[in-house]
């Protein structure tokens, strides 16, 4: 049975926001409550969106096997997989609490450190998104952002997992 200090570590940021909600409480109860209804309002309205991802997460689980997904995107893969990464990265669209569950689901499925990061680098270039991009910011910062961000996913995903793996090695 797991001690009480590893259930603690473990749940250490839900720990921390309940002692600023009892801090805040204790300054001003109006506002708390607030905060409180703003929150649950954010929750709510993102539950269904959760619950299909973690319901996609079980079918990747399921259905892809863990022999597929190391061959595509595995140690083996090499760059073919970190460049499908880089492609995959700017395709997907949502918020990241979507992508993070799906991408640590694909890593327990044997994808690679370099593969996690890289997607997770690109998917700051959003493809959908580059219209918007292109009207608020110049299609100037559009191209040099993108460009930049992409030619520098690969090597900081590839530096990562070096630094990723030394560290469960030790």
């Amino acid at each position: 049975m797991r001690s009480l200090l590893q259930i603690l570590r473990g749940h250490w940021i839900t720990l921390a926001i309940i002692g600023l909600y009892f801090w805040a409480y204790k300054v001003d109860p109006g506002k708390t409550w607030q905060a409180l209804e703003r929150g649950m309002g954010v929750f709510v309205s993102a539950l269904p969106i959760i619950i299909a991802v973690f319901g996609l997460v079980g079918l990747t689980q399921a259905w892809i096997s863990r022999e597929r997904v190391s061959q595509m995107v595995g140690q083996e893969s090499g760059w073919s997989g970190l460049l499908l990464a880089a492609l995959c990265g700017t395709i997907l669209i949502g918020p990241a609490y979507i992508i993070f569950p799906l991408l640590m689901s694909l890593h327990q499925q044997g994808a690679r450190w370099a593969v996690i990061a890289t997607v997770l680098a690109a998917y700051t270039v959003k493809i959908p998104m580059i219209p918007l991009e292109v009207l608020f910011l110049g299609w100037k910062f559009s191209l040099v952002r993108g460009v930049l961000t992409l030619l520098l996913a690969i090597p900081m995903g590839l530096l990562l997992e070096k630094l990723m793996t030394r560290r469960t090695q030790h």
